[in-house]
């Protein structure tokens, strides 16, 4: 047994009642329990409403008085955004403690009792709360103040982004079909040459008729410079030997445009979302310490303190690289020695962001640089790519931490020992 599961159940006392909380959008199913798991009230449902919130705690009230006992602490799984509504209410009782269980374990636990897949609610609280019983919960991470709003806003980018992606597919899925040749060129299906071409001469038929002379023209009309004449010369040649669908493409255009009118809002939105997010992060207090690290940008500084919420709730930088999903773990067994890789148990946004502070870090930061290459091509185990971008990720986490915490701004000699920094020299 672990310390941390041994302070768990210290949180239990023998006079304390233990809840399990089915969560649902509408209704909850609740059961209660005691340390020692004889049932003190049978399955129950309430609503998700003030009035249903108000009859579950009258319950609880009800067998704490019936058993004197002091405290409730009341387990639910991380259902989605249902649990959250519910939680925040129950946290303003401080004869309650709300704790949450891994939907994993419910779901492999519940057979547990009657050898049967069944699922119900009934029978879901109960196991939720035979879990807490056996002290395998967590304690819930609510933001409130500027990190809620932080991960708020994070949360919206991450959304823009996702459907940014999804209308760069379908583009390309409409070019594939009718002008296939197109991304050998614009590599960057929205770059702001392909933009202009895209809105205003898309098709083989288009860039024929328009020419060079047109093309540059359409171009010059919404950009004075940025764009190579030499692209605009290779994509009139591949208009006149391509193999794409040159009739009835009427239909097709309306499809585009609708495309490429909904990739400019998400411009707009994406914009409005990362001032905001600039906003916030000057209010974190944390702005200085980490724009400080070259290669990390303020959106990406952002996103991170919006995953992560306040640093100092950490002990220590470890935590937060669990926190993420990015520690190691091993399956090895008698002889036999398995691969080691990260567990992804965590935030999987927190991991995006972590991987393109990396990528950015190995290419504009020296330090990280020349730690990748040394990882990268060491004598003694030398790491493969992603490997040692794992690795750099720790890193930065770590230099995150050191600065924030301490209220530093970046130097290599705050984050790497003399050693280190005499390795990475001679890498």
């Amino acid at each position: 047994m672990n310390n941390s599961q041994e302070k768990k159940f210290k949180v239990i006392e023998d006079n304390d009642i233990i809840v399990g909380i089915d969560i649902a959008k509408n209704v909850h199913w609740g059961v209660i329990i005691s340390p020692k798991g004889n049932i003190l009230m049978k399955s129950f449902s309430f609503n998700n409403t003030s009035k249903g919130i108000k009859s579950l705690v009258a319950n609880i009230n009800k067998i704490l008085m019936m058993v004197n006992g002091r405290k409730a602490i009341i387990g639910m799984e991380p259902t989605g955004h249902y649990w959250k509504a519910l939680a925040r209410n129950l946290k303003k009782h401080e004869e309650l403690k709300v704790v949450t269980v891994n939907p994993y374990h419910v779901k492999k636990s519940k057979e547990l009792d009657d050898n049967s897949q069944t699922k119900n609610d009934k029978k879901d609280c109960l196991t939720i709360a035979r879990i807490v019983r056996d002290a395998r919960f967590f304690e819930p991470y609510l933001p409130e103040g500027i990190w809620e709003e932080l991960r708020v806003s994070t949360t919206a980018r991450q959304e823009l982004v996702k459907r940014e992606n999804a209308i760069k597919n379908r583009i390309i899925g409409i070019q594939d079909e009718y002008f296939p040749e197109y991304t050998k060129v614009f590599k960057k299906i929205l770059s702001r040459t392909s933009e202009v071409i895209l809105k205003n001469c898309p098709f083989v038929p288009d860039i024929i008729e328009k020419g060079i002379e047109g093309i540059q023209e359409e171009i010059r009309k919404e950009m004075d410079r940025g764009y190579r004449k030499q692209q605009i010369m290779e994509i009139y040649e591949m208009a006149q030997r391509s193999i794409g669908k040159k009739e009835n493409i009427e239909s097709a255009r309306e499809h585009l445009k609708i495309y490429m009118e909904e990739s400019e809002l998400i411009k707009k939105q994406k914009k409005r979302i990362e001032n905001r997010l600039e906003e916030l992060l000057h209010e974190t207090g944390y702005y200085t310490n980490m724009i400080s690290i070259k290669g990390i940008g303020v959106v990406t500084a952002a996103m991170f303190l919006g995953e992560v919420g306040e640093i100092k709730r950490f002990n220590s930088y470890e935590q937060i690289r669990r926190y993420a999903g990015l520690n190691l773990i091993e399956n090895s067994s008698g002889t036999h020695k398995g691969t080691t890789k990260i567990s992804k148990r965590g935030r999987a946004t927190l991991r995006s962001v972590l991987y393109l502070m990396a990528c950015n870090m190995v290419n504009k930061n020296e330090e990280i640089k020349k730690l990748y290459k040394y990882l990268t091509t060491r004598k003694e185990k030398p790491l493969k790519k992603k490997q040692a971008l794992i690795a750099i990720e720790g890193k930065i986490i770590q230099i995150i931490y050191v600065l924030t915490t301490k209220n530093l701004e970046y130097k290599a000699a705050r984050v790497f020992n003399p050693e280190r920094l005499e390795l990475l020299q001679a890498a």
